[in-house]
């Protein structure tokens, strides 16, 4: 009897169990603008490489030369039209030399069939050391085209550190050309005041001959160069001015020498460096005033040729001029690109003036070099393991712009667009960690069309159904302010924002650019769909909340399993992902702090998130492996002894200083400008658990006793009136990382 009934609740339960209903109301199809006019397309899919950062070409032997960080050097074909070619090893630094941090590049003299001469730019040490960056020559064996490590020469040597710069290549004229960086951290910015300064060698680029020797130098510096009378000055600087420039290349026609520099905070610059040129860094990056007490060099700051604001570039990579007949509408335009957003532009030049600036492929690819192949043809490479070599090809996708929905109640993802009621096949989700949005609360929704799924794989990437949507609706004191679209079409993902209007019945779509609105007497962001990629990149397999440890409460997995939206790896990825919602009192504090910073820094900081520093914050990575117990590389903010995360003390907690303050450091760098409230808190406690340390007083005179107030005021431990004299006292202090605490 109690067998027969067991087996009627279940058929009972079978029977009125939730049956998924296909999506298919969708509207969401192709982009609101046309298609990029190129797209990507790998040369030879079979090989791969790891770290390689750098692209030479040796015309005379027709063949490239892929350097990577990590010290070996392969050989390939320069003509790209061999099939199936293999790579050769052409030397391995990390064997042939101790100590040894890096390879950046190499290049050939001009008369390699001669001399047989190698140059290589490459590192020992990742700490600051004044002799830990090396521009080295070396010899081929004479009866093998390998390098032999026993011919080196070192050239020149300057400080390791950061910003090491990392090119060299012979120009026209014969002379060897050397990029250096401000070698430091990112921030604060130029902590050396190098950029300025022509008593070293840093923020330049070098100039020297190669083929003659002077007294007690294996070079000698050219008559020409422009500082030779300057007293103090490193003669052999022909320009400087730069923060981290990467990648040089000589106009095929003019000359003239081009150069990419990362930029701070707000731009990527692009160069035409001239005899004597000093662009300013640190007095500017670009055009934005930023250390402008310092003394400038004897040179004018030249503006930049180009400039990149940072809702298009994050770290930008100098490139080559095209010059092959394959793609007539590239013939002459010089092609580069973006480290972080993978966007590739072309320059058309009217002599040695910009005549023109397009953005002609939409890579997603973390594009870390370009090389000139056989033909003039152009090659990158993406970044950082598992690379390949692409070039571009004509995109093959269809211009469907005219379709896309320009209203919200247009995309068939609502039956009731002002109640928010989701369409037949779409489904709302939570998450365990919100990201902050200076306090808007978010509804979720999954979309994909038919009965397609998510398929999670064992690797870090995910199959995504073509047309899959994303959706996530911000309120603010109970009004929607806006509706972001995360949309999957043509192998990539595509961020778009929907403005509510005021009688909240319908969303508009926003336009591509960033744009700052008042609601309600306060200032709302719609960021630009480039910074929307910025954070849905790669390192996430660009969903930032549809994750298993995210999602993974009330059922939800196991019921979005069952109705076929996900598979079972994509539920059992959820152990490796471990994650608690974060206002659960009862859950640990370790995870529901570690749910927090996966929710609001994962995004950049993970493996191949694009951040300035390695640190990672995912789900996936334990705290032992996270990096976060180390020194901060980007400055630690006036605070004794520092570390990212200093157990027992988050006043020494540069990770938590970051949290807290609204003023310099403030992160995330993309999106909220306040502080979360309960995040921080929850930050705070978990550092605290971590490890039993007596606590700074509270005050103004440091920035661990700033931070101890500033927690106080927050948790309510000080009253109002004495809050509001203490803020008063911090923006009175002078000191802009107190002051900005208390903003």
């Amino acid at each position: 009897m109690v067998r027969a009934l067991s087996i009627l609740l279940l058929y009972l339960s079978a029977a009125f169990a939730e049956e998924r209903v296909p999506w298919s109301t969708s509207q969401v199809t192709g982009s609101p603008l046309p298609p990029r006019p190129y797209s990507a397309e790998a040369v030879w899919p079979h090989l791969t490489f790891s770290k390689a950062c750098d692209i030479a070409r040796l015309p005379s032997r027709n063949l490239l030369f892929l350097t990577e960080q990590m010290g070996k050097i392969w050989m390939l074909p320069d003509d790209l039209s061999v099939e199936n070619p293999q790579k050769k090893l052409f030397a391995d630094f990390k064997e042939s030399h101790d100590p040894f941090n890096s390879s950046f590049s190499i290049c050939f003299h001009p008369d390699f069939e001669k001399n047989r001469e190698v140059f290589v730019f490459y590192r020992i040490d990742a700490k600051p050391l004044d002799d830990g960056t090396r521009i080295s020559r070396f010899r081929v064996f004479p009866d093998r085209l390998e390098l032999d490590p026993a011919t080196e020469e070192i050239l020149l040597t300057f400080r390791s550190g950061g910003h090491n710069g990392g090119h060299l290549g012979f120009g026209p004229d014969g002379m060897l050309y050397i990029l250096t960086g401000d070698s430091e951290v990112p921030s604060p910015p130029d902590p050396l005041n190098t950029g300025q300064d022509l008593t070293d060698l840093l923020s330049s680029v070098l100039r020297i001959d190669v083929d003659q020797r002077e007294p007690g130098k294996p070079y000698v510096v050219p008559a020409d160069n422009p500082f030779l009378e300057v007293p103090d000055a490193r003669p052999e600087i022909w320009a400087y001015g730069f923060r981290n420039p990467w990648k040089l290349c000589f106009h095929p026609t003019t000359g003239d020498l081009w150069v990419g520099d990362v930029g701070w905070e707000l731009w990527e610059m692009l160069y035409r460096v001239e005899r004597g040129s000093n662009f300013g860094w640190s007095i500017v990056e670009a055009v934005q005033p930023i250390k402008v007490n310092q003394n400038p060099g004897p040179s004018a700051i030249s503006p930049a040729t180009v400039m990149h604001p940072h809702t298009e570039f994050a770290s930008i990579t100098g490139g080559y001029v095209y010059e092959a007949d394959r793609l007539p509408g590239l013939q002459d335009k010089y092609l580069y690109g973006d480290f972080v957003t993978g966007q590739l532009w072309g320059l058309t030049l009217n002599g040695r003036e910009v005549k023109k600036k397009e953005f002609l492929a939409d890579t997603r690819m973390q594009i870390v070099s370009f090389g000139q192949a056989a033909k003039g043809e152009v090659i990158f490479l993406d970044w950082p393991d598992q690379q390949h070599l692409y070039r571009l090809v004509k995109n093959p996708v269809p211009d469907r712009s005219s379709g896309f929905p320009r209203k919200l109640s247009e995309t068939g993802l609502f039956s009731d667009l002002p109640s928010g009621a989701p369409a037949d096949g779409v489904y709302a989700f939570d998450i365990n960690g919100e990201m902050w949005a200076d306090g808007a609360t978010a509804n979720r929704w999954v979309a994909i069309p038919g009965r397609g799924r998510i398929e999670a794989k064992r690797g870090p990437f995910a199959t995504v159904p073509e047309n899959t949507v994303l959706a996530k609706t911000l309120s603010r004191e109970g009004r929607k302010i806006e509706t972001q679209l995360l949309h999957y079409a043509d192998k990539l993902w595509q961020g778009y924002s929907y403005r509510w209007n005021e009688k909240q019945t319908d969303a508009e779509l926003v336009k591509a650019g960033r744009e700052t609105v008042d609601i309600a007497g306060r200032p709302w962001t719609f960021s630009a769909r480039s910074e929307c990629i910025r954070c849905h990149n790669i390192g996430s397999d660009y969903r930032l909340a549809f994750h298993p440890g995210q999602l993974n409460r009330d059922g939800q997995l196991e019921r979005f399993q069952k109705l076929g939206l996900i598979n079972d790896m994509f539920v059992k990825k959820a152990e490796t992902e471990p994650a608690a919602l974060v206002t659960d009192l009862n859950a640990p504090v370790d995870l529901r702090a570690r749910t927090w910073l996966a929710a609001n820094c994962a995004h950049c900081h993970r493996r191949r998130g694009g951040g300035s520093v390695t640190i990672k914050m995912d789900l996936a990575t334990t705290l032992e492996d996270s990096d976060l117990l180390a020194p901060p590389e980007k400055g630690n903010f006036g605070i004794p002894d520092a570390a990212l995360i200093s157990p027992g003390d988050p006043y020494r907690s540069v990770l938590y200083y970051r949290s807290v303050t609204s003023g310099i450091g403030h992160m995330p760098m993309i999106g909220a400008r306040t502080p979360d409230p309960t995040g921080t808190r929850l930050l705070h406690d978990w550092i605290i658990a971590l490890e039993e340390k007596p606590s700074p007083e509270p005050g103004i005179d440091s920035v661990p006793a700033a931070l101890r107030l500033q927690h106080m005021i927050q948790t309510g431990a000080i009253g109002e009136e004495e809050a509001m004299a203490w803020r008063k006292r911090a923006k009175a202090s002078g000191n802009p990382v107190v002051s900005g605490l208390f903003e």
